[in-house]
């Protein structure tokens, strides 16, 4: 069995296990998260029938179930999982002997009074995730920032969809997913739903005419789309607005949920677009992502829609980025639409 760590727990939310989904190229460095075979991190339950040292897990793919009980004895059930705590505070999960589930399922532990949460929707939630194999904690947002999701049943992992559609806000969930889809490497979410908010689909607000020169930004089936331009780029960083929404500005910190779309000036290459995949959220102006949009974005309003143009010295410096097939000397276009924070 392989070893999960925490690092890949985000990603697995949305992907099993060796899963895809399109790198996001804005954030320092790269973003999206590679679903390797790395180290599972953090305490360890009480849930194993041995002593785990979480702490010393490696990355080698040592099958600790079978180490741990024979086949017949078993935790198959989610039933036999307990997840105790008041909702808010993280959970003590529990469970007598290595979790090899028979299905995927989910458990209400505790009835929400909100809100019903509907598909499409961006789901706030408290997590923990706990490995089946051994009941060491992978990851948990408890104490930090809480998790945003985004209902989509094409991107989410299939039990952990189900588990939310149809909740209530302030619904505990205990889930059971197969990140490996049925090669037994199973995970046990704890889910207290925080919050849920309708996605709106892209920009709305006034527009606003640019100024000449500036890259051209024009709309095909829906989406928004940069003209490649022409001419020398600029070597500071512009920032335009080209629709001016209505809600809140954005303070440095905060979770943006955007729409965009970038492109290489020198080339005309789109070398990544969230559009067609769904949105995403980037935290802003905690640098975590490329400086060029933690400078154009901190102060904007959401429902706005964005046109940056990024100097290199603003993007991903004199190293570039091999994998985006970003050089060192290139000049980054975005349009970005700002469709929620948090």
């Amino acid at each position: 069995m392989v070893a999960i760590g925490a690092a890949i727990l985000l990603a697995a939310l949305w992907h099993r296990l060796p899963g895809g989904g399109s790198p996001r190229w804005i954030a320092a460095g790269v973003f999206a998260v590679t679903l390797a075979l790395v180290p599972a991190l953090v305490a360890c339950g009480s849930s194993s029938p041995k002593a785990v040292d979480c702490s010393s897990k490696s990355s080698a793919t040592t099958d600790s179930t079978e180490a741990l009980k024979p086949a017949d004895t078993r935790t198959k059930s989610l039933s036999a999982v307990k997840a105790t705590g008041d909702f808010g505070s993280k959970p003590t999960v529990s469970f007598d002997t290595a979790f090899v589930g028979e299905t995927e399922e989910h458990i209400v532990l505790i009835p929400g009074t909100g809100d019903e949460i509907k598909a499409g929707q961006r789901v706030t939630a408290d997590y923990v995730a706990t490995d089946g194999s051994d009941g060491c904690e992978l990851d948990t947002t408890y104490g930090k920032t809480p998790q945003n999701i985004i209902l989509d049943q094409k991107s989410l992992l299939t039990p952990v969809y189900e588990a939310m559609i149809g909740q209530k806000v302030g619904a505990r969930v205990l889930v059971s997913a197969d990140l490996t889809a049925d090669q037994g490497t199973w995970i046990i979410f704890v889910f207290d739903i925080i919050g849920a908010q309708d996605v709106p689909t892209s920009a709305t607000g006034i527009p606003v005419i640019p100024p000449a020169g500036l890259p051209v930004i024009t709309i095909v089936d829906g989406v928004p789309t940069i003209t490649a331009p022409t001419g020398t780029a600029p070597t500071s960083l512009v920032t335009q607005v080209l629709i001016k929404g209505d809600g809140p500005a954005i303070t440095a910190g905060q979770t943006v949920l955007m729409q965009y779309t970038g492109m290489i000036w020198s080339s005309g290459k789109v070398f990544d677009s969230s559009w067609g995949s769904g949105a995403v959220d980037f935290p802003v102006g905690a640098g975590q992502v490329i400086p060029g949009f933690d400078e154009g974005l901190v102060g904007q309003t959401i429902g706005s829609r964005i046109l940056l143009v990024i100097p290199p010295d603003k993007g991903y410096g004199t190293d570039g980025n091999t994998q985006a097939g970003i050089a060192g000397t290139d000049t980054l276009i975005f349009v970005v639409d700002l469709l929620l924070a948090s």
